[in-house]
């Protein structure tokens, strides 16, 4: 069957599941170094839940795809298959490839349904859900995959204001430290990046949050410096989700 066609079943699968469960949406894990060949066209690939709270289901579906700091040219989909074993907090699926020379490798991306039970889906859930972290630069998580639980619109703001503190602190440091770059294009256009990321707001790191949510397959599991990537996110003339 043609590898696109078989793609967009799974995908068409993933979208049904969802459908019928309540509050259900696709998430990405990353997976383990945990990789075994069932047969030369099925591979056994493990992810891992942080503890009993969160739990996927026997038999579901599960698409993987290329990391892409695993390979800085290539997303695209390795296979799809099912969860075949549940041993704890470990989730096994047998994933039927596309290629059988391109395997999966760790911290490829498992795209599956799964129920996360947050009262709040702000812009936290949405980088949670792509597998998206950031920390600071003096490293150190702002948050973790557990964080949308207890999160109101109130205390979000809070770690995004963090998240500001953080890039201001390392704009300071590093105009001390080397010298300024010219920004061009975008919404900073003819500052000084340093300078500039000194007196940057929240909004400015909501919209490159946005931005990410909206555009992950860049981003999507790995641990990120927050000050570092919006920093490039600066000067690569800020794109922006447009808003209604």
């Amino acid at each position: 069957m043609n590898k696109l066609i078989v793609t967009l079943i799974a995908f068409l699968c993933l979208v049904k599941a969802n459908a019928q469960t309540n509050n259900a949406d696709v998430f990405i894990f990353p997976i383990t170094n945990y990789i075994t060949a069932a047969n030369d066209s099925i591979t056994v690939v493990q992810v891992e839940m942080p503890n009993s709270t969160f739990v996927l289901e026997e038999k579901q579906m599960g698409l993987v795809k290329h990391n892409f700091s695993n390979n800085k040219t290539d997303t695209a989909n390795i296979g799809w298959g099912r969860c075949q074993l549940i041993k704890g907090n470990y989730y096994y699926f047998g994933i039927r490839l596309y290629n059988k020379s391109i395997k999966p490798v760790a911290s490829d991306l498992l795209y599956t349904k799964f129920n996360y039970p947050a009262k709040y889906k702000g812009r936290l859930y949405n980088l949670v859900k792509k597998a998206v972290y950031f920390e600071r630069v003096t490293e150190g998580k702002f948050y973790d995959f557990e964080t949308p639980l207890s999160l109101t619109e109130t205390n979000e703001q809070s770690i995004i204001d963090s998240l500001v503190a953080d890039i201001k602190f390392t704009g300071k440091a590093m105009k001390a430290q080397m010298d300024e770059q010219t920004i061009k294009g975008g919404i900073f256009d003819g500052k000084q990046l340093f300078e500039t990321m000194q007196v940057i707001t929240a909004d400015n790191v909501k919209d490159f949050i946005d931005y990410v949510i909206a555009r992950p397959s860049k981003y999507a599991g790995h641990t990120w410096k927050i000050s570092e990537t919006f920093a490039t996110w600066m000067v690569s003339e800020t794109p922006r989700v447009i808003k209604d």
